[in-house]
């Protein structure tokens, strides 16, 4: 049998007061992605290079060359919706060509425009992007075809 001898502890020191914590800076709840979303940080805008990849892998979706699933973190739910829905658009064979013009109506918009060549065909292109929580997405996308003859019969020709 052993014999084991207990000595007392030394007294834990007193603390003065209550102890405070101090947090670091949380993040506002309304900075934060929605549930299930990717946080990306962009501060600044994308450059116009970048805005032109997304207005081009758009313009494939369009034409059928790329699945609409690729885009939906590039445009917003409306968007999306709208372009799954809509039919192709085959003309479209080029991507954009001309100089991708941008201003900035406000500090959380972006709205660009552009030309598309599609064979002997000129088209316009007008897109709106806005910063949300998740980063810089398309909200209006817009391709604007020429008239078409029928259209233009009505109008009066200027000589």
């Amino acid at each position: 049998m052993t014999n084991h001898s207990l000595r007392p502890l030394s007294a834990v020191p007193e603390t003065q007061g209550r102890r405070t914590h101090r947090r670091t800076a949380w993040p506002s709840p309304y900075d934060l992605p929605p549930a299930g979303h990717r946080l990306v940080r962009l501060t600044d805008p994308p450059t116009g290079r970048r805005l032109g990849q997304r207005l081009n892998a758009i313009l494939e979706v369009l034409a059928g060359r790329r699945a609409a699933g690729q885009i939906r973190p590039l445009v917003d739910e409306a968007l999306f919706s709208r372009l799954s829905s809509q039919g192709l658009m085959p003309g479209i064979r080029h991507h954009v060509a001309g100089d991708l013009r941008v201003c900035r109506p406000t500090e959380t918009a972006l709205e660009t425009s552009t030309i598309i060549h599609s064979g002997p065909r000129v088209l316009a292109l007008a897109a709106r992007f806005e910063r949300t929580r998740t980063g810089w997405v398309c909200t209006r996308f817009h391709v604007l075809a020429p008239r078409t003859e029928g259209a233009q019969a009505g109008r009066p020709s200027v000589a």
